[in-house]
């Protein structure tokens, strides 16, 4: 399926309708992964006070934050960028990545974005966050009509969350790319393990509802 022809397909339309939360709504991605970055960043900090490096990375980090705060983005984003080349590894970086992929989203610089996650791909060690990653990293994919990449970042991304609440999201991630693909069998499969999870929410369990609906109508059951 060709790009141009995704982006007027009516089953695509209605697959995107169903699961836009999960696979299109990048600013509320990123807010609950600054969310997540900043508690364990927190946490980190306290935990590891005797480390100079983790030490240095959090006080630089926290500089660039409120400089980005107070307007001054470019001065914000070369300390961002400095913390992320000479502190790996580190909560410090983990918080400047996700100020740099929030200023590339929103200059809708997705090649910047893309060269951001590659670069740091394994520069993440917290689970939660580099699910995160992983899902976003599908969100670009998936936009670009690169399916079978996006269904590898968000099959990655719901392996890390397993017994996790958010599991489910990935998993409607992951069946929107199935879809696309027209791979009925493999979504419907995935949309029933949905289904048969008792800790699945409400609106992602009749979110599955639904697309079983639409499934088991294009298999024709």
């Amino acid at each position: 399926m060709k790009k141009e022809e995704l982006r007027h397909d009516p089953i695509r339309e209605n697959i995107v309708k169903g699961v836009q939360y999960f696979s299109e709504n990048t600013s509320t991605v990123l807010q609950i992964l600054a969310v997540v970055v900043l508690a364990v960043g927190g946490l980190s900090y306290y935990n590891h006070t005797g480390n100079i490096k983790m030490e240095s990375a959090s006080h630089l980090a926290g500089r660039a934050q409120n400089i980005f705060i107070n307007g001054n983005l470019d001065e914000a984003i070369v300390k961002f960028e400095r913390v992320l080349a000479d502190y790996p590894n580190t909560p410090g970086a983990a918080q400047s990545l996700v100020y740099l992929l929030n200023d590339a989203m929103t200059k809708n610089d997705i090649e910047e974005a893309k060269r951001l996650l590659n670069e740091n791909d394994g520069s993440i060690n917290d689970p939660h966050v580099l699910a995160a990653i992983y899902k976003l990293q599908g969100d670009i994919s998936l936009t670009e009509a690169d399916f079978s990449t996006a269904l590898k970042y968000f099959q990655k991304a719901e392996n890390i969350a397993e017994g996790n609440p958010v599991q489910s999201g990935f998993q409607l991630d992951i069946v929107a790319t199935l879809l696309a693909q027209n791979n009925y069998e493999n979504a419907l499969q995935t949309l029933e393990e949905i289904i048969d999870n008792e800790d699945v929410g409400f609106n992602e369990k009749n979110i599955a509802e639904e697309l079983i609906a639409y499934t088991k109508h294009k298999l024709g059951i």
